[in-house]
């Protein structure tokens, strides 16, 4: 039998230990002392006498009490406080004041706000209230004093948890109510009962406030600590036995309130096996109902909508920070601020917005948002609202011996493929996909490549990606975004022919060098680009006419048309005794070896800050001594270069 493995974790200092033994010891040292102090042969005898019983019915029944309405109090607060966007720490302070507050002046407080003379007197008398010396008085006080454990507690869960996790819910069509009881409390009630042992255990111990607010009126208002304070002075060892009564009650409380984290199971990495993979099942069960619609969205300072066609899958590309992931959002109801239209629905504007759940548009980003407390089945199911429907799709996925597996115990492969088919069950009209298939192994995302094919024709697919084998490969439309706008859209393969930007001709494989035409010879075409001249041909596809003496046009060619050569010689005649037409000098800004195995990607800046990418093998890269700042010569056939018309607006 196999060893199990066991996870590698990083040592602590000695240092660290010995100080930490001393911190443990400042803690455990007096309570052992006292233990050792306590007349435990009178135990018996202090438990069963009148007055120990009437301590032990009001402390614990405050504590009962003050427990519960910190409960009912906290939670909504915290819950409020993690929404907050502005003012939330400001307001955290406040509810921490207790915890810095001397116990006597949060008394005095007290007394101040609802004792019999306080500020709240008159309606409280009118009312037939009293708080003051009076046992809802000592509830009161424990309240106050225990209040901030709860609000701490929940407050601290409710932030760790993931936005996307909530996000993603909603985009599957989930509401509020629903949320909040099949993620959100799942996910903070182990903080809820933490929060709850603390304010119980709290509660017992608390003396000042209450012997300042309440007073100590023996079977009213006298707790345990303030028991143990009188009998201090007549009994000693009846107080030594009473604190170590209160000492074990408390212990019991914080065990019990800690159970749900030590029951908690660790996660770890289900080995399960993958099954075959029925694309055509997995398209028959999640159609949409309602078919593809279009979308049309006004992004940034574009003078036209971004147009989505019903039943296409497009592609938006663009550099970091272009603004990618906040057109999706918008259109996913993430974001609010543009004009949104899906089909014939105003979702977003004129006064008018559509919540996410409610728009048939499903985001699945790069994170696989599923909750952590459920099960891969049970994940699916909160999309599709049906336990038979969401094993059928794990199955045709060839997932199904992860439906009991719980999300915390899937690996990062596993998620992101339940993701796919959670957002697949909740058959949008719209489905946009942000980098789905970046966590998933080759031969499954192949398998996913096949499927978001096949279903393209029954849904809207809106793909965000880097990737240029999913652009070319699955997108029929590419939308082409930077700084915030759309700078251009239209069919995949027609801008990846002629880019409309650098980022474009980088991720399609070409260079792209955009300047003016000088001259046209039988569709030889020359090319000003800064102070260099290029000459290259008229693309075969276009018009007689499309392109101008003077007018913009751009020069589209393949990196690996173009061959470097270590400037020898200054002379023009040796410099043309090659076949290449184009000579261009250029300066390397980088040497990259982390691209395609075997092969280094030089990125050279022309005269004029044009750039041009060349991919050398790394043998030839070691020969040459190439180097950055060193300056070369790219050589280019005229006949590799395709000139296209280019409008001014798209230039760079």
């Amino acid at each position: 039998m196999s060893k199990p493995f066991r996870r590698v974790t990083t040592g602590v200092p000695t240092t660290i230990i010995l100080v930490s033994l001393i911190a443990l010891t400042v803690i455990i040292g007096p309570l052992i002392a006292l233990a050792i102090r306590v007349p435990w042969d009178r135990f018996t005898e202090v438990l069963s006498q009148d007055a120990t019983k009437d301590l032990l019915i009001i402390s614990l029944s405050s504590a009962a009490w003050a427990t519960v309405c910190t409960l009912l109090l906290g939670v909504p607060l915290a819950a409020w406080l993690s929404s907050l966007q502005r003012g939330g720490e400001f307001v955290r302070l406040f509810v921490l004041l207790p915890l810095a507050m001397p116990p006597v002046v949060a008394g005095l407080a007290l007394s101040a706000a609802i004792g019999n003379r306080g500020l709240t007197a008159p309606l409280l008398e009118a009312l037939g209230l009293r708080f003051a010396f009076a046992f809802p008085g000592v509830v009161v006080s424990h309240i106050f004093i225990a209040l901030p454990f709860v609000v701490v507690s929940v407050d601290s869960a409710l932030r760790q948890i993931d936005e996307e996790v909530k996000a993603s819910a909603s985009g599957v069509g989930m509401s509020n109510r629903a949320i909040l009881w099949k993620i959100t409390i799942p996910a903070i009630a182990s903080a809820i009962a933490t929060g709850a042992g603390l304010a119980f255990a709290r509660s017992l111990g608390e003396f000042g406030t209450t012997l300042t607010f309440a007073g100590s009126l023996p079977g009213v208002t006298r707790t345990m600590p303030l028991g143990i304070y009188l009998e201090r002075e007549i009994d000693p060892d009846r107080a030594y036995v009473l604190a170590a009564m209160l000492i074990i009650l408390a212990f019991i409380v914080l065990a019990v309130a800690s159970l749900p984290i030590l029951l908690r199971r660790r996660p770890r990495e289900a080995a399960r096996s993958v099954g075959d993979f029925d694309a055509e099942r997995l398209r028959e069960l999640s159609a949409p109902q309602s078919g593809a619609l279009d979308v049309r969205v006004r992004f940034g300072e574009s003078s036209e909508d971004t147009y989505f066609p019903a039943g296409t899958t497009t592609a938006i590309v663009g550099p970091n920070g272009a603004g990618k992931t906040t057109l999706s959002s918008m259109i996913a109801g993430r974001l609010r601020g543009m004009n949104v239209k899906i089909g014939d629905r105003v979702v977003d504007g004129e006064g008018t917005y559509i919540p996410a759940r409610d728009r048939g548009v499903v985001l699945l980003t790069q994170k696989p948002g599923l909750p952590r407390t459920t099960t891969a089945l049970g994940a699916v199911t909160m999309a599709t609202r049906d336990k038979d429907l969401s094993a059928k799709l794990l199955e045709a996925a060839g997932l199904k011996d992860l439906a009991d597996v719980p999300v915390t115990d899937l690996s990062g492969g596993q998620a992101a493929q339940v993701a796919l088919v959670r957002a697949l069950g909740a058959r949008p009209s719209v489905l946009i996909l942000d980098e789905p298939l970046a966590a998933i192994d080759v031969a499954s995302a192949s398998r996913w490549r096949r499927l978001l094919r096949a279903a393209s024709g029954e849904r809207t697919i809106i793909l965000v990606t880097h990737d240029i084998i999913d652009v070319a490969g699955l997108s029929n439309q590419l939308v082409v975004v930077e700084a915030g706008r759309t700078v251009t859209q239209g069919p995949t393969d027609e801008l990846l022919q002629r880019p409309p930007t650098s980022f474009l001709a980088q991720l399609a494989g070409v260079n792209r060098l955009a300047g003016k035409v000088s001259g046209i010879d039988d569709g030889l075409v020359t090319l000003n680009v800064g102070t260099h001249h290029l000459d290259g041909f008229m693309a075969e596809d276009l018009p007689a006419g499309a392109l101008s003496k003077g007018g913009p046009a751009l020069a589209v060619f393949d990196h690996h048309d173009v061959t470097l050569r270590i400037p020898t010689s200054t002379s023009t005649n040796e410099s043309y005794r090659v076949s290449a037409r184009n000579i261009l000098p250029a300066q390397i800004l980088d040497i990259d070896g982390s691209g395609q195995v075997g092969h280094s990607l030089i990125t050279l800046e022309l005269e004029g800050g044009e750039l041009i990418r060349v991919p050398l093998t790394h043998r030839s890269a070691v020969d040459m001594r190439l180097e950055p700042a060193m300056t070369v010569e790219c050589l280019i056939k005229a006949t590799n270069i395709a000139i296209y018309p280019q409008h001014q607006a798209a230039l760079k």
